[in-house]
This record gives structure tokens, sequence and C-alpha cells, in this order.
């Protein structure tokens, strides 16, 4: 292998790394009568890839990370969700978009059911 190669190779797996943003989300709002009991801290990440052309983060790719992250606890809401987006060029030719999440998973329960608890 040649040094013409190697440095090819290198720059065929090398990029570019650039965070869009990191945001604090809040989720949906509770129905009346209900409270929410933490159930523990949550992470992951999720990602989509495209050749010749940038995609954004949209909403559907947002969704699928908070659903992720719920799954593990089984959690219903997600809590100081911290959402962190970065975008990866390599040779402006393949395009991967990251999305990271983190907050506290909870359940929503009844007042009455949660006050029976106590």
């Amino acid at each position: 292998m040649t040094i013409r190669s190697l440095v090819l190779a290198g720059l065929l797996v090398s990029g570019c790394s650039t965070m869009i943003g990191t945001t604090v989300v809040a989720d949906r709002a509770l129905p009346p009568g209900t409270m929410v009991e933490p159930i523990g801290l949550v992470s992951t990440t999720i990602w989509d890839a495209h050749f010749l052309w940038a995609a954004p983060a949209g909403k559907a790719l947002y969704e699928a990370a908070r659903q992720k992250a719920l799954e593990q606890k089984g959690g219903d809401v997600l809590f100081n969700a911290k959402v962190t987006t970065t975008l990866t060029s390599y040779l402006m030719l393949f395009y991967q978009t990251e999305i990271e999440i983190e907050g506290t998973a909870a359940r929503i329960v009844p007042k009455s059911e949660a006050a029976a608890s106590r």
C-alpha cells in the first residue's frame, strides 16, 4: 500500500463535525387531574444519513430520539430534556445528522393514585 493510498483512505474516513445547537425542551402539558412520578435519567443518540446533501434534524428525528429515551425506563414524558444536534460531513458527499437527548423520564399518574401510594 502506497502513501498516496493511505492518505486517500484517511481522507475518506475523516469528517468535519459541527454542533448545530443544544436546547432544553419542554414535553407536553399534563392532562388535568394528573401528576408525574419521576422514574430516572435517560440518554440516547439517534442519527440519520444522506448522500450529497445535509438534511436538517426534523421533528421526526427528534421524536424518534425522544421515544427511544422514554423506552429505556418506560416513561410517558421527558423532563429537563437537553437536546444536542450535530452535523458531520465526510468529503461533502456523505452527511450525518445526529441528535443526542438526555433528561428525566417520568410516568403520568392520576392524582388519586399518587396520593394513595404515599
